[in-house]
């Protein structure tokens, strides 16, 4: 198990065109002017009010089995066989956690309790982008040592996603420290701050899939990212800074 590694100080990108897209202006159709002029506010308002850290580290796996995998430590995960078949010959299991903190929340409480709700939604979904940058910028992160390393990477998964059950995300914060990011579990396994987020992937896969595209498998038919996706994520991973 590596020692675990603190990032601050990552630049935040909210693209208005994002929080456009995630409420359904794909293209088809053209948003009201008042609008486009919340969603820029808010995308302007999410930047003040965005305090980005990660932390992350590898950890070794000892035995992968068809749906389940075993790390040092003897913890164990219950990943399932997809996500298994993704993460093949895999020798270790790269974990992070991300957040922007509690003040964005809190102002769209405050927009909330003055009745302010279309101003609350947007700046939601806004934080929502950023936190996406966050996890696009830890991703490429990983993805660079891994690949100083010579090793391949597999895809970003999280408790929660297709069988992966979500109470596994005791397991992950037994081993990261997430308190130190002011990121904690509550007993139903669901993150606060709310704008916060886990990842996993495999390193050292055996076989790299080309393109991945959560969506495509993901199984959540009330997602505003699913919803706004319509066949293909692309344009909207472009907006949130995937690479």
């Amino acid at each position: 198990m590596t020692d675990v590694e603190h990032l601050k100080n990552i630049e935040i990108r909210v693209d208005p065109r994002a929080i456009l897209y995630i409420q359904g202006y794909t293209g088809q159709r053209e948003p009201r002017q008042s609008i486009v002029e919340l969603a820029n506010r808010a995308a302007a308002e999410a930047l003040t009010l965005t305090e980005p850290q990660a932390i992350f580290r590898e950890v070794s796996i000892s035995k992968m089995n068809k749906d389940s995998l075993t790390m040092e430590g003897d913890i164990s995960l219950n990943t399932g066989e997809r996500i298994n078949g993704w993460w093949k010959g895999s020798k270790s299991l790269s974990v992070a956690v991300c957040t922007i903190s509690k003040r964005l929340e809190d102002r769209g409480m405050e927009y909330f309790a003055k009745g302010e709700y279309a101003s609350a939604m947007t700046l939601d979904i806004a934080g929502s982008v950023a936190l996406g940058w966050l996890g696009n910028q830890v991703q490429q992160h990983i993805c660079h040592k891994a690949k100083q390393a010579g090793l391949e990477m597999g895809p970003f998964i999280n408790p929660g996603y297709r069988e992966w059950p979500i109470t596994d995300q005791k397991e992950i914060f037994s081993i990261m420290p997430a308190a130190s990011i002011g990121v904690t579990l509550n007993e139903e396994c669901m993150m606060k701050p709310k704008k916060s987020l886990t990842y996993c992937a495999g390193v050292g896969v055996s076989e790299v899939l080309e393109s991945f595209n959560r969506c495509r498998y993901c199984g959540v038919p009330k997602c505003h990212y699913r919803n706004a996706d319509k066949g293909g994520a692309a344009d909207l991973e472009q907006l949130q800074g995937h690479m």
